[in-house]
């Protein structure tokens, strides 16, 4: 795990860019400790810089920007290529001679003999710039979930990009505007799709996508992966036993991967089946004891899930750590985590997550695995199971005429029918409108209307995600949609998020082994009812997992990772909502004051409170640390 930065113009006009961006790749220091380099193109047309958290091959050999043995590849990575031992030992026997034993030196070789085909060989989580000096052409790309993050924007000219926000805003000629329209998916979604960012002007490179800039100044994005590709097609399953067999073996090849590493690997551990099967998958391979890292609150039961992660921790006989976060902590590092975010992030376990990603880096784990994607991939929410037993009756309200089903959507929200039942009443009706006004964090208000103010471009993210699932799965199920949404949704832009962030601000890398590529095309093209069957969650999962974890862990109810948050800062976070937050409407326009009063009264109520709370402090000080 690294952190990137770089300059490409085809101009050749980088000249004297060189001290700007070492100021840029430095704000990456906690990304990368280790060391750090930079590579500046002879013919002025790229310069590249890198930090280093030295993971694989601890030695020199592993420094960045690295290249070729006729230095026309240079390249800047982060992340890991889990399978680059035997993509190593393939371009060996194709005649490469490797200096080092990093998977980074796999992407160079791969490049020289693949082009741009070798992305789709990589299994692993990585975002790189790789600037081919012959054909004086950059290469970007992302992996195929989002894991890692890649930002880009262009300035007179000039194409910037980075690991991190922070860093493009210290590049020459960037700058710092707010994008309304990502104010108001943020409002409206908890979140800012790809490709906007909360900054205007600064995009994201999507997930599973690659540019390509040539010296012509021709720019290609182009798609690499879907999930429904099957271009690395596994063996047909045709029934329960097989399907249970093929996820075991799927998970099991995951873990075994995500351990590769020359630093002590650990896990998060909450004693739930997701982080508890990935400590008895790595107990299985692991020669000494698994470290496993919890944390829980002062005084706070219905949010500790300290006893679950112990009983797991003494089960399978691991070192355990734990951190007890206290009001004191919590209100102490509250400013800090926005200059390590960027961007607000609706979701408070940003703060649990930071406190025992720091509990791990004292503890000497600089690798982590956590159970992030599995609830989505199987099914894992309440919400799964409510849609799959209405299926049936919303297949029958389907097959009316959209008018009829519009007509009826709109009076269920007039009447006020929530939940899971008004949801699909509106899905049917095939309008996004009506889907977003029913299920945003302020639905059914005069605030959600103002936010809406220029909905149509609010609403193209969920819209055009539901075009293409539909295009590529030839499906219209709706658990299969929630599935693939999830991912591309909340999976990617707030638990992906907050992992790397809070990780990379301790120093530590965060592996995914439920967003394996392989595994997620299984799981996403599975049939639902074994993700959901005889009343249990998470069905065929849990039956893979028997005998590897014991029962007490697969069928633990759900507690989910919560904090907190109202009741040991709800009057600090009121205060800085209501001092901040009506700037924007001086700054920018937006946000009036019958919007903030409504805010008012809305964090009252007991039900929104913490929740609501939460997503306007994180933007109060989101806006305070970059717009002061």
């Amino acid at each position: 795990m690294c952190g990137i930065v770089g300059i490409y113009d085809s101009r050749r006009a980088t000249t004297g860019m060189q001290a700007q961006l070492e100021r840029a790749r430095d704000l990456l220091q906690h990304r990368g400790p280790d060391d750090r380099g930079l590579w500046v193109d002879p013919q002025d047309a790229c310069v590249l810089g890198h930090r280093r958290l030295s993971i694989i091959d601890l030695s020199s050999a592993g420094h960045q920007p690295m290249c070729n043995e006729d230095e026309t590849i240079w390249l800047v990575y982060n992340g890991e290529v889990y399978n680059f031992p035997e993509l190593c030992a393939e371009l060996q026997a194709l005649g490469h001679r490797f200096r080092s034993h990093t998977d980074t030196e796999v992407i160079v070789h791969g490049y020289e003999e693949y082009g741009v085909d070798i992305i789709s060989r990589l299994r692993g989580m990585f975002a790189f710039a790789l600037y081919d000096c012959r054909r004086q052409q950059l290469l970007l790309a992302r992996d195929r979930v989002g894991i890692k993050p890649f930002y880009h924007t262009t300035s007179g000219g000039t194409l910037l990009f980075a690991s991190e926000i922070k860093s493009l805003l210290a590049m020459p000629g960037v700058e710092k505007q707010l994008d309304l329209q990502a104010l108001r998916e943020y409002l409206a979604f908890g979140k800012v799709y790809t490709p906007k960012t909360m900054f205007r002007g600064i995009m994201k490179l999507p997930a599973a996508h690659y540019m390509l800039i040539k010296n012509s100044g021709e720019t290609l994005m182009q798609r690499y992966w879907s999930p429904y590709q099957r271009r690395f097609p596994l063996a047909p399953a045709s029934n329960e036993n097989e399907y249970r067999e093929t996820l075991f073996n799927l998970l099991q090849e995951s873990v075994r991967l995500r351990m590769r590493s020359d630093v002590p690997v650990g896990v998060f551990l909450s004693g739930g089946v997701d982080s508890t099967a990935n400590v008895a998958l790595m107990s299985r391979v692991h020669g000494s004891k698994v470290h496993t890292f919890t944390a829980g609150f002062q005084g706070q039961e219905a949010y500790d899930e300290r006893s679950h992660a112990r009983a797991a921790a003494q089960y399978f006989k691991t070192e355990h750590h734990e951190i007890e976060i206290t009001p004191r902590h919590l209100l102490e590092v509250l400013p800090e985590l926005a200059f390590y975010l960027d961007e607000p992030v609706a979701d408070a376990t940003t703060i649990p997550i930071y406190f025992v990603s720091q509990l791990a880096r004292r503890n000497g784990a600089i690798v982590i695995l956590n159970g992030d994607g599995s609830d989505e991939l199987f099914c894992g929410y309440n919400k799964y199971m409510q849609y799959l037993r209405l299926q049936p009756y919303w297949r029958g309200f389907n097959s009316l005429p959209r008018f009829i089903k519009t007509a009826v959507a709109q009076t269920s929200q007039r009447m006020g029918v929530n939940g899971v039942a008004g949801d699909m009443l509106v899905r049917a009706s095939h309008e996004i409108e009506l889907y977003i006004g029913a299920t945003g964090a302020l639905k059914g208000t005069p605030a959600f209307q103002e936010i809406l103010n220029g909905k149509a471009e609010v609403y193209r993210a969920v819209a055009e995600g539901r075009q293409q699932f539909e295009a590529e799965r030839h499906s219209t199920d709706y658990c299969e949609w929630l599935s693939y949404w999830g991912l591309r949704s909340e999976v990617e832009h707030v638990f992906l998020y907050r992992a790397d962030r809070m990780g990379m601000a301790n120093s530590i890398e965060i592996r995914v082994p439920f967003l394996d590529h392989h595994l997620v095309e299984f799981a996403l093209q599975m049939p639902q009812q074994l993700k959901y069957k005889n009343g249990e969650k998470k069905y065929i999962l849990k039956q893979a997992l028997a005998g590897t974890v014991p029962e007490e862990f697969l069928h633990r109810k759900k507690q989910g990772f919560c904090v907190p948050i109202r009741e040991w800062a709800g009057s600090m976070m009121h205060e800085k909502i209501f001092t901040v937050l009506p700037r924007l409407q001086s700054d920018w326009g937006v946000l009036s004051s019958g919007f903030m009063n409504e805010m008012r009264t809305r964090l009252h109520e007991t039900e929104e409170q913490g929740f609501l709370s939460w997503n306007l402090y994180t933007l109060a000080t989101w806006y305070e640390r970059w717009f002061k």
